[in-house]
């Protein structure tokens, strides 16, 4: 029977633990695998790594491309794709799909997140209870839970700190027992790490300066009367930097951050949240950006431990590296506070706002520092209460029992945070990433509304930006979505200064003539292939909406045709696309229109309210405005009889049909119930090219004000029916 060593059994034991803790942190998230994902950014990292994956099989540069915000070409050497954890994802995702091996990569870095902890404080000395909590405070710190609940894989690895304090242990180690291979074997190590920790996101280095640098620099200081141990700490710690700096060069975004040029959007470094409010405290929405919290529990812990440190003489030991460590503490703590400290009436800037002038204003959230603050108190804390416990095995179970439960409590452990549903699947996005080769590559898809983010600004609807997502299944670029750090030059112009993006974001009122030369410039220039309309996103009910669909199908008709028409996706074909031969025209299917259906859209001009469904039957309102009108286009110039089953609102009213502005005729409308009204629609109204324009006016007096809308009569379908057919069949 196989056994294994008791130090092997500790950490078998430990991994089971953080593993168990992980899944009772992400249940919610883990539950819900397939239905929904964690918060706002999801979409961003799943494109990320499809993009890297298609940029490997392409060849398409990773780092300066224009897959998003197109047309600009962005150096996106800041841009926060989170590689490091890309080959474990192109390892899963053929297996499980994309939202599984999310949630296998967050569950995983949950875990190391109190685990490798726990390892450097079993190095430290500290005891197997109270490592196993210091892991555990930080695996459940509020802070660590909102990156979690964020999908935010580059922000979650908190392991790495540990991680790397561990590494250059080995290499101290090694330069101190006087062993050179073995200590530029372990420099290498930290090397590598370091480029994978710089991989995960930049800021990471950041994060690393705050411990290592400290670390680092005591085994200098204690190397200091030994010449050769001192130059090959400085030699070692330089040859890790000198390796993780040349692959970040060489296989990383270093080459692309340095020659990043432009404006970047500002902030005020003074307005910055932190955590100076919720130091004991949980927010009630602790998964927000703008409500981070510590919670309770390590706050106290800390104090706890400061004052036995300070008071009880039984605990003054000054050889252990507790203070040391306290200290390393103190300065992201200070940061974490926020741009500005509240005292009563007395406002006082913090050490943050050096930070954030040092890094140009690009680190934005102070309160991301605050886990250095955990993993240096929990060694503090650590070698203050291991002394006093050891040996007592009572003890050491109520502290573990004790402090869990207060942790638990602290954090409010069971708790979970809002998740978002996956995007409904559309078919539509399958087929268009069907399309491959030239030249279907080089053609860009627009999502409808228009959005677009960084991480210091959101422009347009947060929803619009979130369609990103579809890019994994469309394979197309396009002007959409979200870019860690890009110059305001690149997508500032779509929020209110292009009347085209603008207009298609529902910002500013349409210039039709303008937005027809623009979208027709563009279709064939960059060239646009496709535009995709979410109606959920603009409203159903919204005259924006039919402002849309009737400038689609009017003055923009020769040039976008409705390829498809999918629960709440309007897609079309552009002109500019290979297969627009193939497209669809607006010819009604046996000349009917079906007034509410969903593919009335393809026919809809101005006049009309949303589409209604009443008592089982599809239909819409006039009343918008004095005509509501229609869009088709006939397969033959012939006279047509004009067929409507049509209902008055409140009244008998007169409703009068024009065709391509001539007048055909005029009928009374009853208000008690459909009924069907007859129009002969002579041929020479007609266009040469076919396209008509049908007129649906009627008086609109004696409104009910309350209804907060104006109805003229409730149509639910028009039928064109050739007049010579019918007189033949007759």
């Amino acid at each position: 029977m196989m056994t294994f060593p008791a130090r092997a059994r500790l950490h078998l034991l430990a991994l089971g633990c953080y593993g168990a803790l992980a899944f009772i942190v992400l249940h919610a998230l883990i539950f819900a695998n397939g239905t929904h994902v964690a918060g706002f950014d999801y979409f961003n990292y799943h494109w990320n790594f499809w993009f890297l994956r298609h940029a490997l099989r392409t060849g398409i540069p990773i780092y300066l491309h224009d897959f998003v915000f197109y047309p600009a070409l962005t150096n996106q050497g800041y841009h926060a794709y989170t590689a490091f954890w890309y080959p474990l994802w192109a390892l899963l995702e053929p297996l499980i799909g994309t939202l599984s091996a999310f949630n296998v990569i967050i569950f995983l870095a949950c875990t190391l997140n109190g685990y490798v902890l726990f390892v450097w404080l079993r190095r430290e000395g500290i005891l197997p209870v109270l490592a196993l909590l210091g892991g555990i405070a930080l695996q459940t710190f509020p802070i660590a839970r909102y990156w979690y609940y964020n999908t935010h894989l580059n922000l979650m690895n908190w392991f790495w700190l540990p991680l790397h304090l561990l590494l250059w242990s080995q290499t101290a180690g090694a330069v101190q027992a006087r062993r050179p291979l073995r200590a530029v074997f372990w420099a290498a190590i930290q090397g590598v790490a370091l480029y994978g920790l710089a991989m995960s996101d930049h800021q990471f280095s950041i994060f690393a300066v705050f411990v290592l640098a400290p670390y680092g620099g005591l085994s200098v200081w204690r190397a200091r009367r030994a010449p050769s141990q001192l130059l090959g700490l400085i030699g070692a710690g330089a040859l890790s930097v000198m390796i993780g700096a040349g692959l970040l060069w060489q296989f990383g975004y270093l080459p692309h951050a340095l020659q990043f040029r432009g404006t970047l959007a500002p902030g005020e470094a003074a307005a910055r949240p932190g955590v100076a409010a919720r130091l004991f405290s949980m927010a009630e929405t602790w998964w927000q950006w703008d409500t981070p919290s510590l919670g309770a529990f390590v706050t106290l812990c800390a104090l706890i431990a400061l004052g036995a440190a300070l008071c009880v003489p039984q605990l003054r030991h000054k050889q252990d590296g507790r203070w040391f460590w306290f200290w390393v503490g103190v300065p992201p703590f200070l940061i974490a506070l926020g741009g500005t400290l509240q005292i009563g009436d007395l406002s006082l800037p913090t050490p943050y706002r050096l930070l954030h002038a040092l890094t140009g204003g690009m680190f934005g959230m102070p309160w991301r520092l605050a886990p250095i603050f955990v993993i240096a108190m929990a060694l503090f804390a650590g070698k203050v209460f291991t002394p006093p416990l050891r040996g007592r095995r009572g003890a050491q179970l109520a502290v573990m029992v004790a402090a869990f439960l207060a942790n638990a409590w602290a954090v409010r452990l069971w708790e979970t945070a809002p998740l978002t549903p996956v995007p409904p699947a559309y078919a539509l996005y399958e087929q268009i990433g069907a399309e491959r080769g030239a030249p279907y590559d080089s053609l860009v898809l627009v999502e409808v509304p228009t959005g677009v983010a960084t991480g210091e600004v959101i422009l347009g609807d947060p929803r619009a930006v979130q369609l990103q997502w579809y890019g994994i299944f469309h394979h197309k670029r396009m002007i959409n979505g979200f870019i860690s750090r890009a110059p305001v030059e690149h997508f500032y112009y779509i929020h209110t200064d292009d009347p085209m993006l603008s207009w298609l974001g529902g910002r500013v009122p349409l210039d039709a003539e303008f937005v027809r030369r623009q979208m027709q410039e563009r279709i064939f220039g960059y060239p646009i292939g496709y535009f995709v309309v979410h109606r959920d996103l603009i409203g159903r009910e919204s005259v924006t909406l039919t402002e849309l669909f009737a400038f689609f199908n009017r003055d923009v008709r020769d040039l976008l045709c409705p390829m498809w028409i999918e629960g709440d996706v309007v897609g079309y074909r552009t002109a500019a696309h290979p297969d627009w031969d193939g497209c669809p025209q607006r010819i009604p299917p046996d000349g009917v229109i079906d007034l509410g259906a969903a593919d009335d859209v393809r026919f809809i001009g101005r006049g009309w309210h949303y589409p209604e469904t009443i008592a089982g039957i599809t239909a819409r309102w006039t009343g918008a405005e004095a005509a509501a009108r229609l869009y088709l286009r006939l397969p033959e110039r012939r006279a047509y009889r004009v067929r409507l089953s049509a209902q008055a609102f409140g009244r008998v009213r007169q409703l009068s049909l024009f065709a391509n502005g001539v007048a055909v005729g005029s009928v009374a409308v009853a208000p008690e119930s459909l009924s069907e009204y007859v129009f002969e629609l002579p041929a020479e109204p007609l266009f040469e090219d076919g396209y008509l324009e049908l007129a649906l006016a009627c008086d609109l007096d004696g409104q009910d004000e309350a209804l907060g809308r104006t109805l003229g009569v409730l149509v639910d379908w028009l039928r064109l029916e050739p007049l010579d057919t019918l007189s033949t069949s007759e």
